[in-house]
């Protein structure tokens, strides 16, 4: 191989992806103090493929911030979308309390992480 060897051009792979994922770890835990300074009546979870840990070098963070009350959730979306800092790849989904309940919720969440639980919710019968 020109100008180098295939196991040193895979060590400088490794060296990045480890980086990147060091980087991304620190931009979730950025934008989870963002949200709970903000939202400190909140809970939020990590679900998917990170949460499983079956994640692809590239899968997304898979972000579920649950209020009491929402209010207007497409407002509430674009305004936690704005906290995000650049680079991290996030998909956020902005539920109530009470749409815990669905099934199909529930079953998403399941497997979740709980990065944060102002709300108490495992006191209040939840497990997400």
């Amino acid at each position: 191989m020109p100008g180098g060897s295939s196991s040193g051009l895979r060590r400088r792979l490794l060296r990045a992806r480890r980086e990147r994922v060091r980087k991304w770890s620190e931009l979730l835990a950025l934008y989870v103090e963002r949200v709970k300074s903000l939202y400190p009546r909140s809970q939020i979870v990590l679900f998917g493929s990170r949460a499983r840990g079956d994640e692809l070098p590239y899968s997304d963070f898979d972000i579920a911030v649950i209020l009491d009350e929402p209010g207007d959730k497409l407002r509430l979306t674009e305004e936690l979308r704005r906290l995000k800092p650049r680079g991290l790849p996030l998909d956020l989904l902005v539920l109530s309390f009470e749409e815990l309940k669905d099934p199909l919720v529930a079953c998403m969440l399941k497997g979740g992480r709980v990065l944060y639980d102002g709300l108490r919710a495992a006191r209040r019968g939840c497990n997400s």
